[in-house]
């Protein structure tokens, strides 16, 4: 080990590119173990990533991650891609469609050394693979695949898993199937993670850390459910649909139909499926589902009226977003009409009104 990979610790990453029309320009330290690179298309994420899997040596650039120092542009320092030790899974599944599933696994375990064994078995587990190994990739589904790849990766026995926007590829269906399994990795398998997505529940769901980028920069860095309702990160996380985001279980049927989602005695929610108590779920209800009463609104067709204050009203490009203490914390997207009409602010007093149609199930 080199003097240089000795004395970095920690995680940041400080990368200057340019390129014909487009500059990245990015600087970021962080200590959490899931970080999370949020933005459109174009703003410079998988770029971003690439440098740190080493492909831009023109880049000027100082990687560590976990600390184990990839890059170093003061002192000439730069790690070989293939010395890095690194699980990359890339947008689309990159398997060997000429070799069964456990021969697209044994490409991965060569890397591993001794723990090899060891490394395989977990990732199978964890992804519930086992009954896959011996078909052919080309008969999987598109979920199937994912996961394939992703316990490729891990059976390699990386010391950083690098995830560019995995689910992307899937319909919303496969998405909802696939999360669960991508959950299970972040909380089982204690491996740095970096996520790339331009879907702001995947962010909410799955980061630790969410940094911000659009055109190359950095916006706005923090935990993800405070920096994507923050200012300079509203514009982007409007316009690629941000939800709010709520991890609860199943408490048991409701009378009138659906179920009792139950949040750690923060919050109920009626939603409409019917499902077996004691069942993980998460959802998203989307700001402009959300409506505010400040008495009690009568007969309604609504079933979730919940008791709340308001902690902030802040104006964004199509209205007012305003911020509750529903036990769990909900962001209402308002009309600036509406806002004054009731006269909201911070510290009133209102009812929540969620449709429980209006909730939608994430995993």
């Amino acid at each position: 080990m080199t003097t240089a990979e000795k004395d970095c610790s920690g995680s940041s990453l400080a990368v200057r590119l340019e390129r014909s029309g487009f500059l990245l320009d990015f600087d970021l330290e962080w200590d959490e173990r899931v970080l999370v690179l949020f933005g459109p298309s174009g703003a410079g994420k998988s770029t971003l990533l690439e440098c740190i899997l080493g492909f831009h040596r023109d880049a000027h650039a100082r990687i560590r991650i976990d600390g184990h120092c990839l890059d170093d542009d003061r002192t000439g320092f730069h790690l070989p891609t293939q010395a890095r030790e690194l699980g990359w899974v890339p947008q689309a599944p990159t398997l060997f469609p000429h070799l069964d599933v456990a021969g697209n696994l044994a490409f991965g375990r060569r890397r591993a050394g001794p723990k090899a064994d060891r490394l395989l078995a977990r990732a199978v587990d964890v992804l519930e693979i086992d009954p896959l190994m011996r078909r052919s990739v080309k008969d999987l589904s598109g979920g199937e695949q994912s996961r394939v790849a992703l316990a490729r990766a891990l059976a390699s026995g990386p010391r950083v898993l690098l995830l560019d926007e995995p689910l992307a590829a899937l319909d919303v269906a496969l998405r909802a199937r696939v999360l669960p399994y991508l959950l299970r990795v972040r909380d089982e398998m204690d491996l740095p993670i970096i996520y790339i997505t331009h879907d702001p529940d995947e962010a909410m769901l799955i980061g630790e850390r969410v940094a911000v980028l659009d055109s190359g920069r950095l916006l706005a860095t923090g935990a993800p459910r405070e920096v994507l309702w923050s200012h300079p990160a509203l514009p982007l996380a409007e316009v690629l649909g941000i939800e709010n985001v709520i991890e609860g279980r199943i408490g048991g049927e409701h009378a009138e139909g659906g179920c009792w989602l139950e949040n750690d005695g923060r919050l109920r929610l009626i939603v409409p499926w019917e499902l077996p108590a004691g069942t993980e779920v998460k959802v998203g209800i989307p700001a402009n589902e959300i409506l505010i009463a400040m008495g009690e609104p009568g007969e309604l067709s609504a079933r979730n009226i919940l008791p709340s204050r308001v902690t902030r009203c802040e104006s964004s490009r199509h209205g007012t977003l305003v911020h509750l203490d529903a036990g769990e914390v909900l962001v209402a997207k308002l009309t600036d009409g509406a806002v004054e009409r009731l006269g909201l602010r911070v510290g009133s007093e209102v009812l929540t009104v969620v449709k429980a149609h209006g909730v939608r199930r994430l995993s």
